[in-house]
C-alpha cells in the first residue's frame, strides 16, 4: 500500500511538472528572469556596490535557462515571445523555421557593450542549443538580422552582426552558418577574399560618420536574395563609413569580389 502511495504521488507530481511547461509559463518565467538583468543594471547605474556581480550571475542564470527551455522543447523554436522581444530580447528566426538566434545586451560592459546570444536549431527530429560566449568570458556580439540562402541542396543562415567597442568605434560583419550532419557550423568559409575563403565579413568604423543619419538610413551589411550577393558599405581611410558598397556575389559555389 505505501508502495503504491508512492508510486501515485511521484505520477502526480511528474503530471504537475509536465502541466507547467506550457509556453505561456515558459514565456513568463523567461521574462521573470530576463527582468532581473534590468533591476541590476539600474541598480549598478544608482552605485549599488553588489550590483555588478549580481548583474552577471543574472545574465548567467538567463542564459542557462533559455539555453535549457530551447533545448528540451522543440516547441520553443516557433513561439513568438512577444513579451521578451518587448523587453528587448532580439530573436531572428530562419525562413525555414530551422535556426534561431536569441541575442540580448548583458549591460556588463562599459563604453564598450558585452553581449550574449543562445542559438537554437532543428538537427533531424532533436532540437539543439548553443550559448555563443558566455557574459563571463568576453561576451559576443549582437545581432540585428538572419538571411536564410538556399544553394542547390545545402541551405546557409547569414547572420547580421554588431559590435560596440567604445562611446567611438563600432563594428558590423556577417558570420556564415549551416547545420551539417546533425550540428551547427559556425565556420562556413564560403567567401572568398584576398586572404583566401572566411566564413565571415567584418569591418570597423567610427560611429561619428553615422550617428547623424537615421537609423534606417545608415549604411550597413544587407544580402539581396534575388541577385545572391552581399553588400557590404566601404568605410574609407579615415574609419568614415560611405555611401559605397563592395559587392560578393555567388557563382555557385562560393561569394566572390565583383566590381561594382
Amino acid at each position: 500500500m505505501k508502495a503504491l502511495n508512492l508510486i501515485v504521488i511521484f505520477c502526480f507530481i511528474t503530471s504537475v511538472k509536465l502541466f507547467a511547461q506550457t509556453p505561456q509559463v515558459i514565456e513568463a518565467d523567461l521574462l521573470k528572469s530576463f527582468k532581473k538583468i534590468d533591476y541590476w543594471d539600474e541598480q549598478q547605474g544608482k552605485g549599488n556596490e553588489n550590483a555588478g556581480d549580481s548583474l552577471i550571475k543574472a545574465n548567467d542564470a538567463f542564459s542557462d535557462k533559455l539555453k535549457r527551455y530551447t533545448e528540451t522543447y522543440p516547441y520553443t523554436i516557433n513561439l513568438p515571445f512577444n513579451s521578451l522581444k518587448k523587453a528587448q530580447l532580439d530573436i531572428f528566426t530562419s525562413a525555414d523555421g530551422l535556426f534561431r538566434i536569441y541575442s540580448w545586451d548583458t549591460w556588463t560592459g562599459g563604453t564598450m557593450h558585452i553581449c550574449a546570444n543562445v542559438l537554437q536549431y532543428k538537427a533531424g527530429d532533436k532540437t539543439k542549443s548553443s550559448l555563443m560566449n558566455n557574459p563571463g568570458d568576453g561576451g559576443a556580439p549582437f545581432y540585428s538580422n538572419l538571411y536564410t540562402f538556399k544553394a542547390g541542396d545545402k541551405t546557409y543562415y547569414f547572420g547580421i552582426y554588431g559590435v560596440i567597442e567604445s562611446s567611438r568605434y563600432a563594428g558590423t560583419g556577417i558570420r556564415l552558418f549551416a547545420i551539417q550532419n546533425g550540428v551547427l557550423n559556425n565556420d562556413v568559409k564560403i567567401i572568398k577574399t584576398q586572404s583566401g575563403f572566411h566564413n565571415e565579413i567584418f569591418y570597423e568604423y567610427d560611429f561619428g560618420s553615422v550617428v547623424d543619419l537615421p537609423f534606417e538610413k545608415r549604411p550597413t551589411i544587407t544580402f539581396d536574395q534575388t541577385t545572391q550577393t552581399i553588400h557590404v558599405p566601404l568605410v574609407n581611410a579615415k574609419a568614415q563609413v560611405t555611401s559605397k558598397f563592395i559587392k560578393y556575389k555567388f557563382n555557385g559555389r562560393y561569394f566572390e569580389k565583383i566590381k561594382s
